[in-house]
């Protein structure tokens, strides 16, 4: 099932492009800056780029593709010092754009012309129900067309980083639910981190109820705050207001284990 909307591409303030559906009135990035937007809120502050080689990356929300550039426009710098650094990118979209949007983006303006390719080669070989990998230069994407729900990721699986990333909770209602964060959240490695721009207290609480531990940082550009998630709480020592969100009521009525002595020292 690919989108058969109407989308306008848009201009953002650091250059880089983004889409209005003009269906919905929905941009997919801030008009403040697109690419900063993805570097801040998905590559930054997931850490990955303190992350051991290979990169694992599993993203809910493939849409303009932006995030998959900006991680893999970084591993290409990697490979230059390390040859051997690959990144594997899992990322489940339900509604892959037409080819015919991804190119009005004109990414080939701020990333790598292979990394474009790569991705439009993804994108133009999937069908739903089924996994579309395409691999080149280190690089891994496995684009499951379907909704979360119907994907069966590898068992053994284990990724760095997830990129929570479906529009939000208003738009998109059953990317925000327990089951979707004990969905993903299995597969996400001790020193891991899921990262997403949304901060509200219901994704918050559905987070611990799916056994993460959550911590805020300031969000991107003008927005005040963000959310981290981690399986282990060590991997989110250093982020803003972490003591006060582990004290609400929400967070310990929620869950069944607490922090240890060892986990808060």
């Amino acid at each position: 099932m690919y989108n058969t909307r109407n989308y306008v591409p848009i201009t953002t303030a650091d250059g880089s492009m983004t889409l209005l559906d003009q269906d919905s009135e929905l941009h997919f990035r801030s008009l403040r800056g697109a690419r900063s937007e993805s570097e801040y809120v998905f590559f930054d502050s997931s850490r990955l780029n303190t992350q051991p080689f290979p990169w694992r990356v599993l993203e809910l929300g493939l849409g303009t593709g932006l995030n998959f550039l900006v991680t893999a426009q970084h591993h290409l710098r990697h490979q230059k010092e390390n040859p051997g650094a690959r990144l594997e990118y899992h990322v489940v979209e339900a509604s892959p754009l037409p080819i015919r949007a991804l190119k009005a983006l004109q990414h080939e303006s701020q990333f790598a012309a292979e990394l474009c390719a790569l991705l439009s080669e993804s994108v133009s070989h999937s069908q739903m129900g089924q996994v579309s990998q395409v691999h080149k230069s280190g690089i891994s994407i496995f684009l499951y067309h379907d909704f979360w729900q119907n994907v069966k990721l590898p068992e053994s699986l284990q990724v760095q980083a997830i990129y929570h990333d479906p529009f939000g909770p208003k738009d998109n209602p059953d990317c925000w639910t327990v089951e979707c964060f004990q969905w993903s959240g299995k597969h996400l490695s001790e020193k891991g981190r899921l990262v997403t721009y949304a901060a509200n207290t219901p994704l918050r609480r559905a987070m611990v109820e799916a056994g993460l531990f959550i911590g805020s940082q300031k969000g991107s550009q003008q927005k005040r705050e963000m959310t981290v998630a981690a399986s282990q709480l060590s991997a989110l020592k250093g982020l803003h207001n972490l003591e006060i969100l582990r004290k609400k009521t929400y967070y310990l009525s929620c869950l069944d284990r607490r922090p240890s002595k060892a986990d808060i020292a």
